[in-house]
């Protein structure tokens, strides 16, 4: 498994606990507004992805890219984790 799929698997995984979804509901393409995410979904991924992969990620961050993929979270992720 490469990084980014154990990074999109762990947000994912979040995501769907988070909604009640489905794991089969998402796919990389699909955008966070398209989740219905509240503030709250979003302070847990920012403490998933510190707790998981000590990075941050900031509010500014979801506000400037609204409509944000799946992919481009883990991607954005998996860049700070590169260092």
């Amino acid at each position: 498994m490469s990084q980014y799929e154990m990074i999109y698997a762990k947000i994912s995984d979040m995501i769907c606990d988070a909604k009640d979804l489905e794991p089969e509901a998402l796919t990389p393409d699909t955008t966070l507004p398209a989740l219905e995410l509240d503030s709250l979904d979003y302070v847990e991924l920012m403490v998933l992805a510190k707790r998981e992969f000590s990075v941050t990620l900031t509010a500014e961050m979801f506000i400037q890219n609204p409509h944000m993929t799946l992919r481009e979270l883990c991607q954005a992720i998996e860049k700070q984790m590169a260092g």
